[in-house]
């Protein structure tokens, strides 16, 4: 999955009406929504504030809106975008003013998609690492080896409790979770737990 490392804004032209593609880094359905509102307060002379967003783990909680413009031709092209390039976690709004000519279906699609395209080019995607955060328990003389394999998966340890045995809290990469599960029940031959607290993005 990748995500936005900033949010952006550009401007369009085509046939006289503008149109404005904003990016927004939003986690959460009411976060996005409560973005689109606040954009169309500030902006209430736009024709069109047209718009999609992805969040969730996978980008599993989508939507979008046409606003007004002929159904199709915005909000799926922008959300096209968003899927095309494997995007979580962001909200793109793409606002239009309107020149007095006509695009039809198939330019107003092209408007609205090219506008996504340029705004999260100017977003600059990076990758978000889906990790899985563990609580492990281990004899104090196996903490070394614990530590080399996060480090070496390029994890972190969250934290370290010294009781009796070691209580450690760390992330791991997710697609690296099955490799440790057997790593730490050859190193404890069974005999320590370990806990999955959950998994997120990072």
């Amino acid at each position: 999955m990748n995500g936005l490392s900033r949010e952006a804004e550009i401007t369009l032209e085509i046939k006289r009406s503008k149109f404005i593609g904003r990016s927004f880094l939003r986690t959460s359905p009411a976060a996005a929504l409560e973005a689109v509102q606040n954009l169309r307060q500030a902006h209430r002379d736009a024709s069109h504030h047209c718009w999609a967003y992805r969040t969730g783990v996978k980008g599993e909680q989508a939507r979008y809106n046409d606003d007004g413009e002929p159904q199709g031709t915005a909000g799926p092209p922008i959300l096209q975008v968003l899927e095309r390039r494997d995007v979580t976690n962001a909200l793109i709004v793409v606002t239009r003013y309107y020149g007095g000519i006509k695009l039809g279906a198939g330019g107003l699609a092209h408007a609205y998609g090219e506008a996504a395209k340029l705004v999260l080019d100017e977003s600059r995607l990076q990758e978000i690492r889906l990790m899985a955060e563990l609580k492990v328990i281990i004899p104090h003389g196996l903490l070394a080896p614990v530590e080399k394999f996060v480090e070496k998966k390029r994890g972190e340890i969250l934290e370290r409790e010294f009781l009796e045995h070691v209580v450690i809290r760390l992330r791991i990469p997710a697609s690296d979770l099955t490799e440790f599960r057997s790593f730490h029940a050859n190193l404890v031959n069974g005999r320590y737990d370990l806990f999955l607290i959950g998994e997120d993005n990072l």
